[in-house]
């Protein structure tokens, strides 16, 4: 039974990473307070530059009641403040198996941000850290925890649109420009496709199942990124000011793949991050008795449903009907307000938005679930792992100038693209 409140030991943090993402990971941990009180205690953050420390501690202090300890090494924290359980990992993807290695030794447990780590090599070695010491870690891959997006599960799990037979996912945008820190388009750190793009690639997995042969290509279009005059992320703009005016990028930007499923469907992935124009969205789902478009993830918005040839959207009522057993956890649903949501309201932030915080926080609450022994967490290394694999198996695939299998990448046996990346990180001689 889980233990929640005065029930359940209050675990003590420490945050590593203080940047955008980690100003969002605080947030949540209000969130999770604000649902499951006690749970929680924010004791230390971390950045390599302590002004970034010193500011999100002055939110924390407002937010959260307390001011947690600065620090500007993990080694540093985790010496200097007693009792510590947890840290979560919200540093830049290249650094991700350095502080996980790092922790776990000490005999923390561990929720990183995705993408795991910038290659499969990494992901292996923060996978057998954790084992090693017998710790928990947690990949914080939260689109598939989206309402909306279990309740897509649950319909194609119960032939709601017949047998899958096609998937197509299709993302352009970006321009020039880049919206936070520049790190995200530099090979070592997995580049932009990865960065962004292992979201999607944890939800081609998680909808379609296995995937068998991935045919890639990937390019570099835009070798020079933007800051100025450019939109920034508003939870990236108090940093704004330290950009430069502009910073080369060396990792790819833009991805085609296709790939098989091991169910016989088809899938066919467009990634192009450096795309002109207003932009363009889809994610649909053909099957032999309907189709099915998925909007965008943390909105709300409900999925359009398309029964045979029909042109009108099935209603509410009817696309919670072609999946009786659906329902939410007991934790979402508290969450979001519902078992059977076909849609929610979403309110938003300068930081982040609602549905985007209680995922965080939901999160969370499951790795101290597993901290405590109740249950096991949904994304595992293996799980984190398989996401990264994918969209390096379209680079792969690039390099090589064939179609790999997903297995040839996950077991390492296919990685000279990624080869370079673990050179510089002292993974590979």
């Amino acid at each position: 039974m889980r233990l929640t409140g005065s029930r359940a030991m209050r675990r003590r943090l420490v945050l590593a990473g203080c940047g955008g993402m980690g100003r969002r990971h605080m947030r949540a941990y209000r969130t999770l307070e604000d649902f499951e009180p006690g749970r929680l205690e924010l004791a230390a953050v971390v950045d390599r530059e302590i002004e970034r420390a010193e500011f999100l501690a002055g939110e924390a202090e407002e937010i959260l009641g307390s001011r947690p300890a600065c620090f500007t090494s993990i080694e540093d924290a985790i010496a200097a403040t007693p009792d510590l359980d947890v840290v979560d990992v919200v540093v830049a993807a290249a650094a991700h198996h350095v502080v996980v290695e790092t922790a776990t030794a000490a005999g923390l447990h561990v929720l990183c941000e995705k993408p795991m780590a910038p290659g499969v090599r990494a992901c292996r070695a923060m996978q057998s850290a954790a084992e090693r010491n017998g710790r928990v870690l947690s990949i914080a891959e939260n689109y598939r925890r989206d309402p909306i997006a279990r309740l897509l599960r649950a319909v194609l799990d119960a032939g709601g649109i017949g047998e899958l037979r096609t998937v197509v996912d299709y993302a352009a945008g970006g321009g020039r420009g880049a919206s936070a820190g520049g790190w995200q388009f530099k090979r070592v750190q997995g580049g932009s496709l990865l960065e962004s793009g292992v979201h999607n690639a944890d939800l081609h997995l998680y909808f379609g199942g296995a995937i068998d042969t991935v045919h890639g290509q990937v390019r570099l279009r835009e070798p020079l990124r933007y800051f100025r005059g450019e939109k920034v992320k508003p939870f990236h703009e108090h940093y704004s000011a330290e950009y430069p005016e502009s910073q080369p990028a060396d990792a790819p930007d833009v991805l085609l793949a296709t790939y098989e499923y091991a169910n016989g469907a088809l899938g066919q992935w467009l990634y192009e991050l450096a795309a002109q124009g207003p932009g363009f969205n889809r994610f649909t789902f053909w099957g032999s008795e309907g189709q099915v478009d998925m909007p965008g993830v943390r909105q709300g918005l409900p999925l359009k449903v398309y029964p045979g040839r029909s042109k009108e959207a099935l209603p509410d009522e009817e696309v919670l009907a072609l999946a009786p057993d659906f329902g939410l956890d007991d934790r979402t649903a508290r969450f979001f307000g519902g078992e059977r949501l076909a849609r929610y309201d979403n309110d938003h932030s300068d930081v982040g938005s609602g549905a985007d915080l209680k995922l965080i926080a939901i999160e969370m609450a499951e790795l101290l679930d597993a901290i405590e022994g109740d249950g096991k967490v949904e994304v595992d290394a293996e799980v984190g792992l398989a996401a990264v694999a994918l969209v390096m198996a379209a680079h792969e695939s690039s390099e090589a100038g064939r179609p790999v299998t997903l297995q040839e990448v996950v077991d390492g046996s296919q990685s000279s693209y990624q080869d370079v990346a673990d050179r510089e990180l002292g993974l590979l001689n």
